[in-house]
């Protein structure tokens, strides 16, 4: 049985024990890794042994976070923590053993699916990176410039550099406590939010150029073939799902990502009327109101029937 825990009772918990791996998960975003790197140097701050699980999916902009706090090969964890992670099924499958046996999820999802001995969750913080912060401030960890950058980079990838309607006031406080520490904020937004590769350019062509409106829904096909044919590498990618939410009338943007011949990965994004963790639900997946995802077993004409069949079913009036 789960128990939930305040920041304080957390406070204690991280005290008390030593021998930390910190979990992410597949497809790992800023979030996932920022708050696991701020989480990993704030406990090292503590004098604990602390490291981020190595998570062979961490690739391009967000390797450079974690690369130097990975464990060494023969470190024996004692105490294993997540991050972001809603369901112990969104861990990479190398982390075998581990992703059974965490003992406290740090996460701001509210469809955390309880798979933790202990839980740490505030659906209230725009990001997994918010609620590290407060936890370390709870533990009276000092702010230095390498764990502002990690968080701020966390907090700025899921508020989408606090455009998004999950930012709040104390949202920006926490940043602006990031920025007071001395970190470049203008520099990582335009890095993370400003420049675009050629490659990036391309595979949003190619998915405009085929884009599907249905009534008050539009879908783009991000296929192996695209990915291929524009040399897309993993950082063109990520943040994508946003791109066909920016049509004016469109209620519910989806992207489907075929992962193989018979696996999608789905991600909706909704505008305030509407629940993209709801849709989502219907199909084995979750997140958030505004953001959430899926994978769907089937070809990447299968995954839209049952996307747009989620959608209607849910949402009649959007044919």
């Amino acid at each position: 049985m789960t128990m939930e825990m305040t920041i304080s009772e957390a406070a204690v918990f991280l005290r008390e024990n030593d021998g930390y791996i910190i979990l992410t998960h597949s497809h790992p975003d800023g979030d996932t890794i920022g708050s696991a790197a701020g989480l990993c140097l704030g406990l090292r701050a503590m004098g604990k042994q602390a490291y981020v699980a190595r998570n062979p999916e961490v690739v391009g902009r967000f390797g450079h976070m974690v690369e130097h706090l990975e464990p060494p090969d023969d470190f024996i964890p004692k105490t294993v923590l997540s991050v972001d992670t809603a369901d112990s099924a969104l861990f990479p499958k190398c982390f075998g053993q581990l992703s059974k046996n965490v003992v406290l999820s740090i996460d701001h999802h509210p469809n955390n699916g309880s798979y933790a001995k202990n839980l740490l969750v505030d659906t209230a913080c725009a990001a997994t990176g918010e609620l590290a912060a407060l936890l370390l401030g709870a533990l009276k960890v000092k702010l230095t410039h390498d764990i502002a950058s990690v968080l701020y980079i966390a907090i700025i990838t899921d508020t989408g550099c606090f455009r998004f309607e999950n930012t709040t006031s104390r949202t920006l406080r926490i940043a602006a406590d990031l920025i007071d520490t001395g970190i470049n904020a203008a520099a990582i937004n335009t890095d993370y939010f400003e420049t675009k590769t050629l490659s990036r350019f391309a595979l949003e062509s190619e998915l405009l150029r085929d884009i599907e409106c249905v009534g008050k829904t539009a879908v783009v096909f991000l296929t192996l073939e695209k990915i291929s044919n524009t040399k897309a590498a993993y950082d063109d990618i990520d943040g994508i799902s946003s791109l066909v939410k920016t049509i004016p009338g469109v209620e519910v943007g989806i992207t489907l990502r075929e992962e193989s011949d018979d696996s999608v990965k789905a991600s909706v994004r909704t505008s305030p009327n509407y629940a993209a963790n709801s849709i989502c639900s219907k199909l084995g997946g979750g997140g958030h109101a505004r953001a959430a995802g899926c994978l769907i077993k089937g070809d990447i004409s299968q995954a839209r029937e049952k996307m747009l069949n989620a959608v209607y079913d849910l949402y009649p009036e959007l044919k």
